[in-house]
């Protein structure tokens, strides 16, 4: 079809400068057909809705797989009728077309479905003092940098002001999850009237309904505790909390990318608190003519305020002593000196640690740290120094190098490139025999004596595996034996003389 503006100079070679249709044709290129069309009759040029196209084949049976395609919606989504199916169905009725004409109806009858049963999108209004909460996942590697594990992090939300505070946590068990929210209160300043949670297990002991839960009684005490109304998302719909889904992503891509180390996880999260106070600098993203910081100290009056003493986060079980003097929690042993054999005690279960009374709970016998079994997966030191090796002028500047201890990063940073390249060579090399933590140490030791091949390195490793690493002094050949090369002169003198006798 022709643009309005084609149209309307065809009319007017006609009408103004007398034109005929051949000529109109001619002029602009196109079919007699069309010039006369346009030309000599009213023709609208507005889009009209394209016609559907019969199909001699599928029609007569559109409506009965029309028929199966709805009912199918109540089925559950495993039990639904595939293409072939329906394919096999058709042909019991007397039909006659292919596989392929089925299968491009049903997917295009399937999509048309879908958007019809599919529930529009309410654009919530966000009050002050609702908040929304969420646990978000993230790796960080071990302060020996061979290994990384993941954690956990809990972000409370706030929509109005779109302030957010976080913590790291070993897990998303409920000791965790209540003292994160703790945490978070006491970080805000106040409880938020409302929030906003997914049905998490630490939280939701069952799902009666799309709108009643029956809680977790550890919750239900918190809950009481700190004055606050809890909502809960829909199944399948965390689009109702869609304020913290986004923040938890902003925070995993701002806060903990590129891969960082993590210690000691308090002094993490101090950090963290730190950037997300300076993050509220922005401006809201909406409400572009406020920053979050001038937002958040407006919504901060609608906060209740906190309990005057914090409300202590544990569990507690009773566990009996087994005959190595150990007990058993969560699938993990943690023996104490005081355990004996057969006896009860009474344990307490902290986010972080473990403490062990007696059967009565009155004479504490042991505190220990909480261990978590989290994932470590292994850094692939090789793959990364192949980086390097190609590009030795950029990598101190590279995010996994940092994850070495101060000694290895001084050990692959000298001024010299053609001399980072070799010693990239020889941390390559040292990887494909021994481990990360073994080449560390004939690294750390190498500098002692002042050694950067990969022979010395290699001899300094051996020695510290078969002494029990108990460095004493050992004498490497000096430099001049080393590079020491013998003159030939002497062997092409005596060539020569055993040619002259032959």
């Amino acid at each position: 079809m022709l643009r309005v503006i084609q149209i309307e100079y065809i009319k007017d070679l006609r009408e103004r400068e007398g034109y005929s249709i051949s000529e109109i044709a001619r002029k602009l290129e196109i079919d007699w057909r069309t010039a006369k069309k346009y030309a000599d009759s009213h023709v609208s040029a507005q889009l009209k809705p394209k016609r559907r196209r019969k199909s001699p084949v599928m029609g007569p049976y559109e409506h009965i797989v029309d028929l199966w395609l709805e009912e199918d919606l109540l089925l559950p989504r495993k039990q639904r009728l595939t293409s072939s199916v329906i394919f096999k169905g058709l042909l019991n009725l007397g039909f006659e077309g292919t596989y392929r004409t089925v299968c491009y109806y049903v997917r295009s009858k399937k999509r048309l479905l879908q958007k019809n049963h599919q529930e529009p999108y309410i654009r919530l209004e966000h009050n002050a003092g609702i908040a929304q909460v969420d646990f978000g996942e993230f790796e960080a590697a071990n302060p020996d940098g061979c290994t990384t594990k993941k954690y956990s992090y809990l972000v409370s939300s706030f929509p109005f002001s779109n302030n957010a505070f976080a913590i790291v946590l070993m897990s998303e068990n409920m000791e965790c999850f209540l003292y994160g929210l703790r945490y978070l209160f006491e970080q805000a300043g106040g409880v938020p009237r409302i929030i906003w949670f997914d049905n998490l297990p630490a939280a939701v002991a069952e799902v009666l309904n799309n709108k009643e839960r029956r809680l977790t009684s550890a919750f239900s005490e918190f809950q009481s505790y700190y004055r606050f109304q809890s909502n809960f998302c829909g199944i399948d719909r965390p689009n109702e909390k869609g304020n913290t889904e986004n923040k938890v992503g902003y925070i995993r891509r701002n806060m903990f990318t590129p891969i960082q180390p993590l210690g000691d996880i308090n002094e993490f999260n101090k950090e963290l608190a730190k950037k997300l106070i300076k993050n509220r600098n922005r401006r809201h993203y909406e409400k572009k003519q406020k920053k979050i910081s001038e937002l958040w100290i407006e919504e901060s009056r609608c906060l209740l305020p906190l309990p005057p003493t914090p409300l202590e986060i544990c569990s507690t079980e009773v566990k009996r002593v087994n005959k190595y003097g150990e007990i058993r929690i969560n699938n993990q042993l943690y023996p104490f000196s005081k355990g004996q054999t057969g006896h009860t005690v009474f344990v307490k279960k902290y986010w972080d640690k473990i403490e062990i009374f007696d059967e009565y709970g009155e004479e504490l016998l042991h505190t220990c740290p909480r261990v978590y079994n989290q994932n470590e997966k292994n850094i692939n030191w090789i793959d990364i120094l192949k980086i390097y090796r190609n590009k030795p002028r950029a990598i101190e500047h590279g995010h996994y190098l940092k994850l070495l201890p101060t000694c290895v990063r001084e050990f692959l940073l000298p001024p010299d490139l053609t001399l980072r390249r070799k010693r990239i060579k020889v941390l390559i090399s040292l990887l494909e025999e021994y481990s990360i933590e073994e080449v560390v140490e004939g690294v750390t030791a190498s500098q002692e004596y002042n050694r950067a091949d990969y022979g010395s390195i290699k001899a300094l490793i051996e020695y510290l595996k078969n002494t029990g690493k108990n460095l004493e002094k050992i004498v490497f050949p000096s430099d001049e034996v080393l590079t020491w090369e013998p003159d030939l002169e002497q062997y092409d003198g005596l060539l020569e003389g055993v040619k002259e006798n032959g």
